[in-house]
């Protein structure tokens, strides 16, 4: 991506309170979906002092719904969302790279794979409703 284009969406999502509270920050738009990451605080631990699945799921979902947003250029909602914790993640860095599946007039179908510090802990599948 163009670094002008690139350079907007961060500040778009820099703006955005719940993903600067959460610590969310934009990393990449791909043609297909974008990256986005979290670094591990303490605050993100459950109590048995792994990520919480709701943080992986927030990120996961970010990443899909900025990717779908980008591509379609319309806004949209998650309509439905199944997320598989495939390992714990205990600290580092979340990495949730998203990708669209396919592209409805009304539903868009997209996957996302969360990462921690190179290892897969979640694969995600979304599908999102177009809105208006």
């Amino acid at each position: 991506m163009a670094d002008a284009n690139a350079r907007h969406w961060s500040l778009a999502l820099a703006s955005n309170s719940f993903h600067k509270a959460v610590g969310i920050e934009f990393v990449e738009l791909h043609e297909d979906g974008a990256t986005m990451r979290l670094e591990v605080r303490d605050e993100h631990l459950n109590g048995a002092g792994v990520v919480h699945g709701g943080v992986t799921f927030t990120l996961a979902d970010s990443a899909l719904g900025y990717g779908i947003y980008r591509t379609l250029g319309k806004a949209c909602t998650t309509a439905e969302m199944k997320i598989n914790y495939l390992r714990p993640a205990t600290g580092g860095v979340l990495v949730a790279r998203s990708r669209i599946v396919k592209k409805g007039r009304r539903l868009v179908v997209a996957r996302a794979e969360v990462d921690c510090d190179g290892l897969q802990v979640a694969q995600v599948l979304s599908t999102f409703a177009v809105l208006g």
